[in-house]
């Protein structure tokens, strides 16, 4: 029975034993040359002759931002004034055309054999008409001097009338014709681009489908969505600053217009804003229209005193004299400075010139 005990005692105390054992190991207590934990010197960097820049609170316009989309102010759906067939589409998208080139010919045999007719249909208006004319200049000194009955005059009288109405009616015919034949060459009604064909050769024309659609590139303007309660902050003929975000470029616009109206699902305005010619700027590009709400105070530094190493951003900071790094938290960009949102405060001083080895 003592015997029992023992093994029974025995299998409680290992497992302890191992535990305390385990917990010795990984405090290092069986590892020798292990470095013991110690504060190390700060290696110091003195700041004298350095460019410095003090940080200080100023006040700076909070922007909101209202997205929207370049669109032509000027968009042109050409379309045929008459039916027949496509027999040469000139153009293609991207394509710069002026004022007056052709963009389309349509087949005009049907056309032309209208004029034809018509120009024949009034040589023989106008020779009838010749001969009433002749016999009114014949019939009216007769009815003067009683030699012909007053009957016989008028009908005379009747006869040039209805020819000079008929020489009419046939030049009214002709000239319609005319320009209807115009009709089957399609040019352009301004200078600008094609962004697209919509038909080719051999398909059919036909009064109000569209064969093309063209812009003028020196007429856009952004069309942004801007919020109900933000609305209220713009003006019309006001200049404000436009980016584009496949370019990168900041513009300045004025606001040619606000739609009165707003979106009852997404609770917006539509404001557009006219912009400058620029190489490179195409319809639909998605843009940006930076709207100043209010002032706020920022804590503002140059761009080139911030020294970046890998996602971090940091800054060499003097105190007393002396230089040290500091990570900070950044914010929007003001022209070529930046805004801190943590990490310095103000009066603080900091090094435009940033140490290339570091600080510590």
């Amino acid at each position: 029975m003592r015997t029992g005990i023992v093994k029974t005692g025995i299998r409680l105390i290992l497992p302890i034993m191992l535990i305390v054992v385990m917990i010795f190991w990984l405090t290092g207590v069986f590892r020798k040359g292990a470095i013991q934990p110690e504060k190390l010197a700060v290696k110091t960097v003195s700041a004298a002759g350095m460019p410095v820049w003090q940080v200080v609170l100023t006040r700076t316009p909070v922007i909101s931002e209202a997205v929207g989309a370049v669109q032509p102010e000027y968009q042109m759906t050409i379309a045929s004034r008459i039916s027949g067939d496509i027999i040469e589409m000139r153009v293609h998208a991207g394509q710069r055309v002026r004022k007056g080139d052709l963009l389309v010919r349509l087949d005009a045999r049907d056309i032309t054999a209208r004029v034809s007719q018509a120009t024949e249909t009034l040589r023989r208006a106008q020779a009838t008409r010749d001969l009433a004319v002749s016999d009114y200049r014949r019939d009216k000194p007769l009815v003067d001097k009683a030699v012909i009955p007053r009957s016989e005059f008028d009908q005379t009288d009747m006869r040039l009338r209805t020819a000079e109405a008929d020489v009419q009616h046939a030049k009214e015919a002709l000239r319609e014709a005319q320009v209807s034949l115009s009709y089957a060459e399609i040019r352009s009604p301004a200078t600008g681009v094609v962004i697209d064909k919509l038909t080719d050769a051999g398909d059919l024309a036909t009064p109000g489908k569209a064969l093309l659609t063209m812009y003028e590139p020196r007429h856009l303007w952004l069309e942004s969505s801007v919020r109900e309660h933000e609305a209220s902050l713009l003006h019309i003929g006001s200049e404000y600053t436009v980016r584009i975000d496949a370019t990168g470029e900041k513009m300045t616009g004025k606001l040619a217009e606000i739609v009165p109206s707003a979106d009852p699902t997404s609770r917006t305005v539509t404001a557009r804003i006219v912009l400058a010619h620029t190489d490179g700027l195409y319809p639909g590009m998605f843009g940006r229209l930076l709207i100043p709400v209010r002032e706020a105070q920022a804590l503002l530094i140059p761009e080139s005193a911030i020294i970046r190493i890998g996602q971090l951003r940091m800054v060499d900071v003097i105190t007393d004299g002396q230089v040290q790094r500091r990570s900070i938290q950044t914010g929007e960009h003001t022209g070529k400075q930046v805004e801190v949102l943590s990490g310095l405060a103000d009066g603080e001083k900091i090094a435009l010139s940033p140490l290339r080895g570091g600080a510590s």
